[in-house]
């Protein structure tokens, strides 16, 4: 793997002159620029930039991808040079022998308790038509920052897993998962001061920390009637549970107006879960508790493009728990909710809406997002705080390929008296069948 960011792309082009080609290229510079309160009376301006470059070459069965980002801070009293970050770049191979997919590069992994970006390889089998899969991976973790090399300390910085997938039944779905990393970060130096408070250069080697999973979960929805959702995650160096989950969705009744619709749904989630802490870190240590959260809800759909909902909820933190309510509604353009809390995590009432409607057949659609709150954090706060947000925005999109959006953002709280922010992006997107190959 020494070499792996160089042999990629070379591998797949000297392939590529077998097959026909799907070209695209979408390239988005965006800024964002605001100014930041760092301490009472101080405040420091910045400019963020960014440029995405996403690439795909794609032919029958190979298909080759990457995703860059270029950043810099222009105004930011801590500026530096320019920071590049590969996402990912990765070579993939699908339908070979009309049963698995092999893929090679910096990608991301999604396979049950096991997520993240590695630079490695993972490995597909679909058997059955489609019915049971197979998925292993095995990686480094990336380089700091996303940077385009592989991480100095491969012993030490490392994920793998797998994951089974199961369909016993059209409407229902069965999954065993099993993750295990190790990490370790980089060695850094910091500033420690003496008994005469004069500070001097200290070598930091931070111990390396590990992660270990294995997780069940099983999924239904039968003809929009039911659906359910059950997981449990267990952490294998804690010899402890980590997580448990259960949702379920029932829309027990059909439209007598709208036919196919089922208008009136019920909701219910229950989840149990451990803090995600790597073994051996410093953090595992502190004491803590098993945070356990409900949640129970209505839907009706008034028409096809209009629904309400109501939403009750309770987080439980071990001595003391914290209470939410939540209403609103949801069109085709417009959407509205109302929300209350209180309890252990504070006191809180918020209102919030977000509209927009497209003009000159969807090329240019005005937006419009306001939201205002009354908080206290604590029980014994005096009076209650107040918070408003509103972000005013337009998208012109004059072809499909082009598109230019400008938000302006203004934040007014305690601690922000009057903050103006601005958000501008261009996207580009080339899309082209390659003939000459």
């Amino acid at each position: 793997m020494k070499n792996l960011f160089r042999l990629l792309p070379l591998l797949f082009l000297s392939v590529s002159f077998l097959f026909a080609q799907r070209l695209q290229v979408r390239l988005v510079t965006s800024g964002y620029a605001w100014e930041r309160q760092d301490t009472v009376g101080q405040s420091s301006q910045h400019l963020f930039g960014y440029q995405t470059i996403q690439l795909s070459l794609a032919g029958q069965n190979l298909a080759f991808h990457t995703y860059i980002q270029g950043f810099n801070d222009f105004t930011g009293p801590v500026k530096n040079d320019p920071l590049v970050r590969l996402y990912n770049l990765y070579l993939k191979w699908t339908n070979i022998a009309d049963v698995a997919d092999v893929t090679l590069g910096r990608q991301a992994v999604f396979a049950g308790v096991g997520n993240g970006t590695l630079d490695g390889g993972t490995a597909a089998i679909k058997l059955f038509d489609s019915r049971l899969k197979v998925f292993g991976y095995y990686g480094l973790l990336p380089a700091p920052r996303q940077k385009a090399e592989l991480i100095a300390d491969k012993k030490n910085n490392f994920m793998t897993g797998g994951q089974l997938v199961v369909a016993p039944l059209d409407f229902a779905q069965l999954s065993v998962s099993y993750m295990k990393k190790h990490i370790k970060p980089e060695t850094y130096i910091g500033l420690r001061r003496d008994s005469l408070f004069n500070p001097y250069p200290v070598e930091i080697k931070p111990s390396a920390t590990a992660e270990e999973y294995v997780s069940g979960d099983v999924s239904l929805d039968y003809h929009e009637w039911v659906s359910g959702y059950a997981r449990y995650d267990y952490d294998v160096l804690r010899e402890k549970m980590s997580r448990f989950q259960l949702f379920a969705r029932w829309r027990p009744f059909e439209s007598l107006s709208v036919k196919a619709l089922k208008p009136f749904g019920l909701t219910a989630e229950y989840v149990q879960r451990e803090p995600r802490l790597s073994f051996n870190s410093i953090f595992s240590v502190f004491a803590y508790n098993t945070l356990k959260e409900y949640e129970v809800g209505g839907e009706y759909a008034i028409t096809p493009t209009w629904q309400v909902f109501a939403k009750y909820g309770s987080v439980s933190y071990g001595d003391d728990d914290s209470k939410r309510v939540t209403l609103g509604a949801n069109g085709d353009h417009i959407s509205v909710s109302l929300t209350r809390n209180v309890g252990y995590s504070g006191e809180l009432s918020a209102a919030s809406a977000s509209a927009g409607y497209p003009f000159l057949e969807n090329k240019l659609m005005p937006t419009l997002m306001v939201s205002y709150a009354q908080y206290k954090l604590n029980e014994s706060a005096s009076k209650l705080d107040n918070a408003l947000a509103v972000a005013l925005g337009l998208v012109f999109r004059p072809m499909p390929v082009l598109s230019l959006d400008t938000q302006g953002q203004w934040i007014q709280s305690k601690i922000y008296k009057n903050d103006l922010r601005l958000f501008v992006r261009v996207s580009y997107l080339f899309s082209q069948q390659l003939g000459i190959f």
